[in-house]
């Protein structure tokens, strides 16, 4: 139970502050690079863009995570409660800083991120099952490796098992070793790079959408698979069935925490009594919407993460 009453969805994964820059095109190894505009963004670790991104559209979430006293921790605090996020499980840690992030934004907005270490580096795995105990009426369980990736497997572990809730997991950045058998997961998320990595595809290889993310279910036995293609939308695997979501045309102002707010609002569709079908295909517009707008997590009116009305009033200019 939240502060405010029962939680829908539970986030686990990191909370950090953003540092934005834009670059003409990504550095070679060993180059100097000339930067420009570079300041702290209203942008948090993906546990916090997730919640936001949530809280926004209205779902109850009750985050999970560890900070540093420090004002970057402060920052996530403030973000996520002006929200509507529960953050009393947002532990905090005198022995450990809050982690921060470097975002590259090229000029045709692709945006290169270099994450800093998670500050859950500190937190435990009883830490982790107290709050999930205590906001055991949530129906979505969303992880993800912005934090070490063992205890958010963890995590979704005693969500799936201890209290059936549906397990999210968002597998980036890839870890440097073996997951192993995830069954406990309902759905691994991830984009069609990272995908072809795990399946041991060089970037130029060409192989079917649906090719991989059936290699992807077959290898870590989980329900299915959630995969991002950017601009071409996004595919689905949910046991033995398949499709693929059309992408919505839209002219991108800033791509940074699409994917994360579209992971936000797959969880809001089925805590909503969507079909995954249906949810992927609002979160596909979703995240069309989002793209336009700059920034994430920022407050100034036309940017950041949108409210369900601002979301809704797109879609029904789309029709």
């Amino acid at each position: 139970m939240g502060k405010n009453g029962p939680i829908d969805v539970i986030v686990l994964n990191s909370h950090g502050v953003g540092q934005v820059c834009h670059i003409k095109r990504f550095p070679r190894r060993g180059e100097t690079l000339e930067a420009t505009n570079w300041h702290v963004e209203e942008d948090g670790g993906k546990g916090a863009t997730v919640s936001v991104a949530l809280g926004r559209i209205g779902v109850s979430t009750g985050y999970i995570g560890k900070v540093g006293y420090d004002p970057w921790g402060d920052m996530g605090d403030q973000w996520m409660s002006e929200s509507g996020v529960d953050t009393t499980f947002m532990y905090r840690d005198h022995s450990v800083s809050t982690g921060t992030g470097l975002i590259m934004i090229e000029e045709d907005s692709t945006n290169t991120i270099v994450d800093g270490d998670s500050a859950c580096m500190a937190l435990t795995t009883e830490e982790i099952h107290d709050a999930i105990e205590a906001m055991k009426e949530a129906k979505v369980f969303i992880t993800g490796f912005g934090m070490p990736f063992k205890k958010a497997l963890a995590g979704a572990k005693i969500a799936k098992e201890e209290y059936q809730m549906t397990t999210l997991c968002n597998v980036s950045p890839l870890p440097s070793e073996e997951m192993g058998n995830l069954d406990y997961l309902d759905y691994i998320v991830l984009n069609d790079v990272e995908a072809k990595t795990l399946c041991g595809y060089e970037e130029d290889v060409r192989v079917s959408k649906k090719e991989i993310v059936e290699q992807l279910q077959q290898k870590y036995r989980c329900k299915g698979v959630i995969m991002t293609c950017s601009a071409e939308g996004s595919v689905v695997l949910d046991g033995d069935e398949y499709w693929e979501v059309a992408p919505t045309s839209v002219k991108a102002v800033d791509t940074i925490g699409a994917g994360d707010g579209y992971l936000a609002a797959v969880s809001a569709g089925l805590v909503w009594g969507k079909s995954l079908r249906e949810a992927t295909q609002w979160a596909s517009k979703y995240a069309a919407y989002k793209v336009t707008r700059q920034g994430s997590m920022t407050k100034k009116p036309g940017c950041g993460y949108p409210s369900l009305a601002e979301v809704e009033a797109f879609i029904a200019g789309l029709n």
